[in-house]
């Protein structure tokens, strides 16, 4: 007879890390492959093409890693739960990928990637002050001031300088940041369902509404897809989609959200190092101070202590 070896703490610790430093990049590099769709491609028809391709490729991961037997139980599990899940997949994929990819175009990729950085933020928010999942303490509260201190420095230096911010743009994105901090704590409520059906059916209910926004306002008779722009949606469909929430699902499994909240600190600086090398962005010293300041509040919010591994915390 065979028993399965547990892997080792040193093996573990190994793993933790190196999830975390796929997490991060993942999550991160998303914008400066946004800006590359935006040239050839309208902000809608990115949208769709993300969410439906990637939930397509989410559902052949479901045919091909599921067995047939254990299919009809996590059906039933989740389609319990269709709502919930509807609406976790709107507010968490469908509308953040519409609004984000709106405000792109007037808004430089690392500067969204600033402003994304505050969703944990408001997931405290939302968690602690009006669900009540969460018990408020002084850390938190002064880091959610200071935190939303840093949004006004951001958009105040900026307009002291050329380069003012567009508040339209700018705003689209912190809707978004805040429609992914009410799915993070809703995610919460449907943990228990098995991660790669749920990725499946979270792109397939946010396909759903953008579908026929597609059809009428988008351009799907007339793509002008290149090399540049089609490698980018390949990768928001696959990589910056599905398979980065399941490796995030997974780093929480093994060390716990505490630490896997730790990614948080590391989209922005992907964001802001691949806008300038990639993008030939001029980052400017107003937009790294607000940087800092954002990511002190994120420290300040961080939880003290063991948390219940089952809570999950936002990595945008």
């Amino acid at each position: 007879m065979t028993s399965s070896v547990p892997p080792s703490g040193a093996t573990i610790h190994v793993l933790k890390y190196a999830l975390l430093f796929l997490v991060g990049p993942l999550w991160g590099s998303q914008y400066i492959f946004i800006k590359t769709a935006l040239e050839d491609l309208d902000p809608l028809d990115i949208s769709f093409l993300r969410t439906a391709l990637g939930a397509a490729v989410m559902a052949i991961a479901c045919l091909i890693f599921l067995p047939r037997s254990g299919t009809r139980k996590l059906r039933r599990d989740s389609g319990s739960q269709w709502w919930l899940i509807a609406i976790i997949g709107i507010m968490e994929t469908g509308l953040p990928a519409l609004l984000i990819a709106y405000g792109q175009q007037e808004i430089e990729s690392s500067v969204a990637a600033i402003l994304l950085g505050t969703t944990p933020l408001f997931t405290v928010v939302f968690a602690c002050f009006l669900l009540k999942q969460e018990s408020p303490r002084v850390g938190l509260i002064l880091g959610v001031l200071v935190g939303f201190a840093g949004l006004v420095l951001l958009f105040g230096l900026r307009t002291q300088t050329e380069a003012a911010l567009d508040p339209i743009s700018g705003g689209l994105i912190l809707v978004a940041a805040i429609a992914f901090a009410i799915s993070i704590v809703l995610l919460n409520k449907v943990r228990d369902i098995h991660p790669l059906p749920l990725s499946r059916d979270l792109l397939i209910w946010a396909s759903l509404p953008l579908l026929p926004a597609w059809l009428i306002w988008g351009n799907p008779g007339s793509l002008n897809i290149t090399w540049a722009s089609g490698l980018s949606i390949a990768f928001l469909a696959t990589l910056g989609g599905g398979a980065v929430f399941l490796i995030y699902i997974q780093l929480i499994r093994i060390s716990g959200p505490t630490f896997a909240s730790l990614s948080n600190y590391l989209v922005p600086l992907v964001g802001i190092l691949l806008g300038i090398s990639a993008g030939n962005e001029q980052i400017r010293t107003t937009d790294l101070i607000a940087m800092l300041v954002i990511l002190a509040a994120l420290f300040m919010t961080q939880p003290r202590g063991s948390e219940p591994a089952g809570n999950i915390r936002s990595p945008r």
